[in-house]
């Protein structure tokens, strides 16, 4: 079972850990291998808050596709195709501006996908062996607990008998007792959050053994106001003894199929049939197609695979190229002293998935979201963006107003839970669990890891960033308060060595663009290695996001590496907790905010100015300095150390995790 069903989170995910029953009486979903299961599937969404109301409805046509079965596992594809989007309603300060606005939702949909799919294995009560995709046809805080197949309890129920659901809601069923449905037996089954905000009903039938009705009805806040949101699933139709093959050649099941692929490499699958996704012009099939036949190691057609290597989707462009010529093994920088990267695992699922953190001190897991590529290999390191969301510091905010740009990247993407202020220490400790586990459980290349955010968030990048600027390539700070905040405001030096990008909407009325421009100013008095760079925006409001902000993050990004040795550091260090820069340490501090300015001079001198500094750690290595030979360390002008600095490469010296920084030789001193 994936490691994401460890202990996870409370209050954001709970799971029962059901075993099998043996009573042949038990409740079991009678599905096959070729079975399709057709819904129809209609979602309507009211948001009210104090400057607009509106209302949406989208209906879809939803296949659920059995692929195979195996040991008692179920392998199925889920694939949802829109059929219709409609904005029902729109009134801006009390009065109806639904003409104005329906051809600019109009045009709006016509950017966003009309096909979403997913897959999952499960057992014959419907428990997941993984993680469902967080990533839904809808941004929905509700969506990702919406399934065709939901689980089943393990033994006969009683009317009133509860059991535990398997979602990010933490929704508890009950048996309600029976009641017809589509003209079939069923037994209704409600569950609900423990608030009651959120209620989940579906109607599971011992004749076609499987779920007839599934009813989500549930209210959450936002800015301002709150959503209400309402989904309903009806069975229409329910197939048996179809071939995987007729579902690649279907465009209303092709995506699905092609996900249980990927999930089960067991489901067979010939290369004519997969041959035959790569023909079509979607890039996005075209992803999957190439990612299964990786996977299996089947070989395509070369005329087709070197046609897609010219793919201007950088998925495609990644995944035909490495079939036509696989990436030699990555090599290693000097700077690792010839360390090689620690083996990781295969990914058992590939998309926007829940992972939890097991925290360094006793307390609950940490619950953050992660983007795996499909072009993910554990054997080449891969770039890493982690962003962060607006507002209360959501992930399935960020998750939600990036998919649509990230999709077609080769980036890992973090999206961790704040849940609160992005500017709290006890929220920075848990961002840093979460970066550590991704770094133990994927190989992320650590010259290349990005921190962005948008209005909280944009912040909240700029506050991380200044804790640990030696982490980051680079950081981008959407329509953030930057040093409006006064956290974020006496760490600013921090930023001195860190390539940045403010973006800011003219007329945002929420922040004011003159923060990012302050910020901007202020950092570029500091002397910064990288001259900041400011965008404004004309004629936007506080609506900028990854999604939305013409694409100036990811291109500021692409060519954005780490200067992990920068020759100058400036530090404020107002605590304990996040104490290293670069290659200096503050060991024991005053007081105050510790404020230490170190720098490199050519002629092999450290020169170290401070204030409410006692002791501090430099962690150096013959690469740092300009010429061969001693080293001094003048402290506040007094030499406090002289002699060589020895082979970094003879001993770690740091415990950070990154070999590049931990590499070195490390001199304490005391203030003198």
């Amino acid at each position: 079972m994936s490691r994401i069903f460890r202990p996870l989170l409370s209050g954001i995910l709970a799971l029962g850990t059901l075993a099998m029953a043996q009573s042949p009486s038990a409740w079991r979903y009678d599905l096959r291998p070729g079975d399709r299961l057709v819904y129809s599937y209609t979602f309507q969404r009211q948001v009210k808050n104090d400057q607009v109301e509106t209302s949406v409805e989208a209906r879809f046509h939803t296949h659920v596709l059995i692929a195979g079965e195996r040991g008692g596992v179920i392998s199925a594809g889920f694939q949802r195709n829109r059929d219709s989007a409609q904005l029902l309603e729109f009134r801006s300060g009390g009065k109806d501006r639904l003409a104005s606005e329906r051809p600019k939702f109009e045009k709006r949909m016509l950017t966003r996908p009309v096909q979403f799919s997913e897959a999952m294995e499960f057992n014959t009560v419907g428990e997941p062996r993984f993680s469902w995709e967080t990533v839904r046809e809808s941004p929905s805080h509700l969506l990702p607990a919406l399934h065709e197949i939901e689980v089943l309890p393990v033994e006969v129920p009683k009317t009133g008998s509860r059991w535990q659901g398997m979602n990010l809601l933490g929704i508890v069923f009950e048996w309600a007792g029976p009641e017809p449905m589509h003209g079939r037996r069923c037994y209704r089954v409600k569950g609900s959050n423990s608030d009651g905000s959120v209620t989940l009903t579906y109607w599971w039938s011992p004749e076609s053994g499987v779920v007839e009705r599934v009813d989500l009805d549930g209210t959450y806040p936002v800015p301002g106001g709150t959503s209400h949101e309402q989904a309903r699933m009806d069975l229409e139709s329910q197939t048996r003894g179809e071939a995987v093959a007729d579902w690649l050649a279907k465009p209303e099941t092709r995506m699905g199929a092609l996900e249980a692929l990927l999930l089960s490499p067991w489901v067979p699958v010939t290369a004519e049939q997969l041959a035959s996704a790569l023909r079509g012009a979607d890039a996005v099939v075209q992803q999957f197609a190439l990612a299964v036949a990786h996977e299996r190691k089947t070989a395509m057609p070369e005329s087709s695979v070197k046609e897609l290597a010219g793919s201007a989707n950088g998925e495609v462009k990644a995944l035909a190229s490495e079939m036509l010529e696989p990436s030699p093994a990555a090599t290693i920088s000097p700077l690792n002293c010839g360390r090689p990267e620690e083996k990781k695992t295969e990914p058992a699922k590939f998309g926007t998935l829940f992972h939890v953190a097991l925290p360094e001190k006793p307390g609950p897991g940490i619950g953050y979201f992660l983007r795996v590529p499909l072009s993910y290999r554990p054997e080449r390191p891969a770039p890493l963006l982690v962003y962060l969301s607006g507002g209360p510091g959501l992930a399935l905010d960020g998750v939600n107003t990036a998919n649509d740009v990230i999709a077609g990247t080769d980036y890992l993407v973090l999206y961790p839970q704040a849940g609160d202020y992005w500017w709290k220490p006890e929220v920075a400790e848990r961002l840093d669990a979460a970066l550590r586990d991704t770094f133990r459980e994927f190989n992320v290349d650590r010259d290349r890891v990005y921190i962005a955010g948008f209005s909280n968030g944009g912040t909240g990048a700029l506050y991380m960033a200044e804790l640990w600027p030696q982490r980051f390539a680079a950081a981008v700070s959407l329509m953030g308060a930057g040093q409006c905040m006064d956290e974020v405001k006496q760490m600013l030096p921090n930023l001195a060595n860190l390539p940045l990008l403010f973006v800011h909407g003219e007329k945002d009325g929420r922040i004011a663009p003159e923060c990012s421009r302050a910020t901007r100013d202020t950092i570029a008095e500091q002397r910064p290695r990288v001259a900041p760079q400011l965008r404004m925006l004309p004629d936007r409001d506080h609506d900028i996001t990854l999604t939305s902000d013409d694409g100036l993050t990811l291109s500021y990004l692409k060519d954005k590496t780490r200067e992990a040795f920068p020759k100058r550091v400036n530090a404020q260090i107002p605590g304990a907790e996040f104490s290293r820069q670069y290659w200096l340490e503050v060991l024991e501090k005053g007081s105050g905010v510790a404020e230490v300015n170190a720098e490199i001079k050519k002629d092999n001198v450290v020169e170290i100015r401070s204030h409410e500094v006692k002791r501090l750690r430099l962690y150096l290595r013959p690469e740092m300095f300009p010429q061969a030979g001693p080293v001094r360390v003048r402290w506040n002008g007094k030499q406090v150390f002289e002699g060589p600095v020895g082979d970094a490469c003879a001993g770690l010296a740091g415990v950070s995790g990154d070999a590049k920084l931990d590499f070195s030789e490390s001199k304490e001193l005391v203030q003198p």
